[in-house]
C-alpha cells in the first residue's frame, strides 16, 4: 500500500492524461459522445422553438388514410398549410407514384389527382421535395448525367464526401420542375443517428442534402452563396457558419426546442379556424418558417437516433434544420479545460489515502455527480460538453 498520496495522485494524473488523448478516438470516443448526446437531452435551454414544424404522418393517419397515398392526400397538406404564409413547404418523401403500389380503384384517378396537387404545389411560395441518391443495378451501364444544384465553392479534401453514380428516386417531372429537390440520404451508422449530411456527392459534384436545401430556400440563397470548408464549416451567406466534420456532417442537437404536431391535427385545426374558433395547434407559427410533411409512424422509425430512441428520417430532419435555425452547435470543450478537470480529480486523490473505503466510495459517487451537473450547467449557458470518459477513469 503506498505512504503518501503522491503516488496516487500521479496514477490518477497518469490515467486521466491518457483517456483524454484515447477518448478522442473510437471506440472510447462513443461514450463521451452518448455523454454530450445526454447532455443536449437533458439541459435546460432559455431558446425560442426554432421555426421549424414537423407535421407528422402517424399510426393515427395511415390509419384514416392506409399508406400509400394519392396525389390528392398530399394535396390536403398544401391546402391545410398555405393559408398561413409559410416560408418552406416540404415533403420528404419521393412523390413518384410509378414505384407506389396504389389501390386499383384509385388508379384511373391518379392523372386527376396529380393535376390537383400539381396546382397545389404551383401555388405555394417555395417547396421542397425529397429524392434519393444511389449507384446502378448494372455497374458497367451509367445513365446519363442529369442536372441538379451544385456547390461550386469547396475546399478541402472532398474524398471523404459520400459519393453517388446516379439519382435512384425523385419526384416525377410536373413536381420537379416546379420545385426544388432535396437528397435525403444518410450514413450507415454502426450505433446512432447523431449527425447528418449537408453536403453529398454526385458524379463528383459537390451537391447540398435535404437539410441544407431547406435552409437555403429558408435564408433565399442560392448554391452560389455557399461556401464549404471540409472539416471546418459550411457558410451559408456571410453570418451564418455551420460546422461540419470532414465529411460534411453536422452534429444535431436533439435537444434544441421546435414545433411539431401530426396531419391530423393540422387538418382540424385548418377546419377550426376557417369557422372562427380556438385551433388545437398554433397555427400562427407556421408563418415565415419551414413546414415538413414526413412520416413518423412505427413503421417508419427504423433509425437509431441519438435522442434515445428510434426515429424516422423525416424527424432526424427536423431536428437538423431546428438546430442551424437556433445555432445550437455543439462544441466539446477544450483541451485545458478536461486537464483541470483531471487536475481537480487528482487533487482529490491525494487527500483520500487515509481515508476510510466507504467514505471514499462515497466521496466518489458525490464528485461524479457534481460534475455531471456542473457539465449540464456549461453546456445549457455555452452549449460546451465536457467529456466523462477522463473524470470517471481518473476517479
Amino acid at each position: 500500500m503506498f505512504r503518501s498520496g503522491i503516488p496516487n495522485a500521479f496514477l490518477t494524473l497518469l490515467v486521466g492524461a491518457l483517456l483524454m488523448l484515447e477518448c478522442r478516438h473510437d471506440p472510447l470516443a462513443a461514450w463521451d459522445n452518448d455523454f454530450a448526446d445526454f447532455l443536449a437531452r437533458n439541459s435546460h435551454r432559455s431558446s425560442q422553438p426554432a421555426p421549424v414544424t414537423l407535421v407528422g404522418i402517424d399510426d393515427a393517419c395511415l390509419a384514416s388514410h392506409p399508406w400509400p397515398w394519392t396525389p390528392l392526400d398530399f394535396s390536403l397538406f398544401f391546402q391545410a398549410a398555405l393559408p398561413y404564409r409559410p416560408e418552406v413547404v416540404a415533403i420528404e418523401e419521393v412523390l413518384d407514384w410509378d414505384r407506389f403500389v396504389v389501390a386499383p380503384d384509385q388508379q384511373g384517378k391518379l392523372p386527376q389527382y396529380e393535376k390537383i396537387l400539381r396546382d397545389a404545389i404551383l401555388r405555394a411560395p417555395k417547396v421542397l421535395l425529397g429524392a434519393h441518391l444511389g449507384f446502378p443495378e448494372d455497374p458497367t451501364v451509367i445513365p446519363p448525367l442529369q442536372e441538379v444544384p451544385q456547390v461550386r465553392n469547396v475546399r478541402g479534401d472532398v474524398t471523404g464526401v459520400p459519393e453517388f453514380t446516379v439519382i435512384e428516386r425523385q419526384p416525377k417531372d410536373a413536381y420537379r420542375l416546379s420545385s426544388t429537390v432535396g437528397f435525403g440520404n444518410l450514413p450507415a451508422v454502426r450505433a446512432r443517428h447523431s449527425s447528418v449530411p449537408l453536403v453529398l456527392r454526385y458524379r463528383g459534384q459537390v451537391i447540398p442534402s435535404f437539410v441544407l436545401q431547406s435552409v437555403m430556400l429558408w435564408k433565399q440563397l442560392t448554391p452560389e452563396a455557399i461556401t464549404v470548408e471540409l472539416g471546418s464549416h459550411v457558410a451559408v451567406g456571410p453570418q451564418l457558419r455551420i460546422p461540419i466534420d470532414t465529411a460534411g456532417r453536422m452534429r444535431v442537437d436533439f435537444g434544441s426546442p421546435r414545433g411539431g404536431f401530426s396531419f391530423d391535427d393540422l387538418l382540424l385545426a385548418a377546419e377550426q379556424a376557417e369557422a372562427g374558433r380556438p385551433t388545437n395547434v398554433p397555427l400562427e407559427n407556421l408563418k415565415g418558417s419551414i413546414v415538413i410533411l414526413a412520416r413518423t409512424d412505427a413503421g417508419a422509425r427504423t433509425l437509431p437516433l441519438a435522442a434515445a430512441r428510434k426515429g424516422s428520417p423525416g424527424e432526424l430532419f427536423a431536428a437538423a434544420i431546428a438546430t442551424i435555425q437556433n445555432q445550437s452547435f455543439i462544441r466539446r470543450a477544450p483541451l485545458w479545460a478536461e486537464a483541470l478537470a483531471v487536475a481537480a480529480i487528482a487533487a482529490i486523490a491525494f487527500r483520500l489515502l487515509r481515508i476510510k473505503k466507504t467514505t471514499t466510495l462515497g466521496a466518489g459517487v458525490v464528485t461524479i455527480a457534481a460534475y455531471v451537473l456542473v457539465a449540464m450547467a456549461v453546456f445549457s449557458r455555452w452549449l460546451i460538453w465536457l467529456p466523462i470518459l477522463p473524470v470517471l477513469g481518473a476517479m
